[in-house]
């Protein structure tokens, strides 16, 4: 048995060890008091850390379509990347070279990427492309397969970028890993969102490629704020504006998601001389029921215009309020001095907040 009395709490203890023997103390310091005695020395300066930096974001302005059809039309899109993350980026514009606000802030690293190879033209869009093979260098999330109803619902898309700085948005039913880092694209939906506008009979290797996942920050931007020329600034948001960290970068928003879309289905019927001309709308909006005998118009009021081509050259332009338009037999007369056997038109719908969409081009 054991009996422990503490005289002072500081240092001293003393310990009874009752035996069948008697009784044995021992007393014992725990600590000597003097260790703890201040002692002057000379203070030393605190040194002033240097400020780390770690370089500057790769940042990507993207101009897209509406990608779901619930996004505001005016948004303008971004996309980040840094090693290390240095948390949220922010996004700051400006029409001039003062005067910035916050537009937005990127949340993750983007995944993104660059073609190993060129890019050629595919079918048009809504039809797969099972012959494209398009191998791409990747950084950032893995990408994977997917099946036929997925890819419908909007999964696996990426946007890659032409020489005119254009997107054409892809997606890709398979992702095969072919090399570290290095991926071969296949069955390819081409021109998705309405982005058939931006596919170039080839791009050249070495076009950038944006995932279009839950990394791609939306810019909520303003109507005055789009076509404008605008000066912008990404960084860290932790950091000052002014900060070494910020990349600057110039762009204009155009606003794709006011753009209608092109209609599809151009046709030419001869009646008496004339030549009716008819097509089939499409809608930036809600497009995606089939209930419905026609999809929803998405426009303030339907209008068109047709171009009637010579060569490269506008000859006359039809307008019309339904999707159909009479090109008469007098006025191919005085268009081209007599009818001719089959004419070169462009179709646009029409968008009362943007002008113009995209020109569909058939010969009837």
């Amino acid at each position: 048995m054991v009996q422990i009395d503490i005289e002072d709490a500081s240092y001293l203890f003393r310990v009874t060890d009752i035996g069948e023997h008697g009784e044995r103390e021992i007393a014992a310091r725990s600590i000597d008091p003097e260790v703890y005695v201040s002692v002057a020395a000379t203070e030393r300066p605190a040194r002033n850390a240097e400020p780390v930096l770690s370089g500057q974001p790769d940042a990507l302005l993207l101009d897209l379509p509406l990608l779901r059809g619930d996004e505001a039309p005016e948004a303008g899109y971004v996309a980040a990347r840094q090693s290390p993350w240095p948390g949220d980026i922010a996004v700051f514009g400006s029409p001039e070279a003062t005067g910035y606000t916050l537009k937005g802030l990127v949340p993750a690293p983007a995944t993104l990427g660059t073609t190993l190879e060129d890019f050629p033209e595919g079918p048009p869009e809504g039809r797969f492309d099972h012959g494209a093979r398009l191998r791409v260098a990747i950084e950032g999330d893995d990408l994977a397969s997917v099946t036929a109803l997925q890819l419908y619902a909007g999964q696996n898309a990426a946007a890659v970028r032409n020489a005119d700085g254009e997107w054409e948005v892809v997606q890709f039913q398979t992702a095969t890993l072919v090399a570290p880092g290095t991926y071969e694209l296949s069955d390819l939906l081409r021109g998705q969102g309405g982005s058939e506008s931006a596919v170039r009979p080839a791009v050249a290797a070495g076009a950038p490629v944006v995932v279009l996942n839950a990394a791609l920050a939306r810019l909520d931007l303003a109507a005055a704020e789009i076509r404008p020329p605008y000066n912008w600034r990404i960084g860290p948001a932790s950091r000052d504006i002014g900060d070494a960290s910020y990349v600057a970068l110039s762009h204009t928003f155009e606003g794709l998601g006011l753009k209608p879309l092109s209609p599809v289905h151009v046709r030419g019927v001869r009646s008496g001389g004339d030549v009716a001309i008819t097509w089939v709308r499409r809608t930036r909006v809600g497009g995606d029921a089939w209930e419905a005998p026609e999809v929803p118009l998405g426009e303030d009021a339907e209008a068109y215009e047709v171009d009637i081509l010579d060569g490269t050259s506008v000859v006359r332009t039809l307008t019309s309020t339904a999707p159909a338009v009479t090109y008469t037999s007098a006025d191919q007369v005085a268009d081209f001095g007599s009818a001719q056997p089959s004419y070169e038109v462009r179709v646009y719908q029409m968008s009362a907040s943007y002008g113009r969409g995209t020109p569909r081009d058939a010969v009837v």
